[in-house]
This record gives C-alpha cells, sequence and structure tokens, in this order.
C-alpha cells in the first residue's frame, strides 16, 4: 500500500504555463517544509529520549517549553 500525498499539489498541479516559475518555487517549498517538520519532530523525540528537558527544546526553538511541549509532545 502507498502513501497517499500530503501535499495538494501533488494530486492536483494547475496550468502553469501561463504563470511565472512562483508556483514551482511554492510548490518546493511546501515540500521542504514539511520534510523539516517532520525531522524537527524526530530530533525532539531523539533529544528527548537522550535526556533533553523541553524547556532544552524550547530553547534551541525560540519558544517556550510549553510550546514546545504542545508541538513535539506524546
Amino acid at each position: 500500500m502507498t502513501k497517499a500525498p500530503t501535499l495538494k499539489t501533488e494530486t492536483y498541479r494547475v496550468d502553469r504555463s501561463h504563470y511565472s516559475d512562483n508556483l514551482d518555487r511554492m510548490h518546493t517549498l511546501a515540500a521542504q517544509i514539511e520534510e523539516a517538520t517532520t525531522e524537527l519532530h524526530r530530533l525532539a523525540q531523539l533529544a528527548r529520549q537522550e535526556g533533553a528537558t523541553w524547556e532544552d527544546i524550547g530553547r534551541e526553538l525560540g519558544v517556550t517549553k510549553q510550546a514546545a511541549w504542545n508541538r513535539f509532545g506524546p
């Protein structure tokens, strides 16, 4: 079973022949953001397994420990 595409643009690409490359750049950036978000979650879990506190994680991301827990917690 294959994983369904997450990005809307993967399932429906508009005809961009009359646009500049901005839509292509947006599509690429959206994919990069999705990849980075997945990697952040993975790294937060690894950091926790290594003993980092939510305060440590929050400090690295410039947010409070509560914001870090809300974003990456169980």
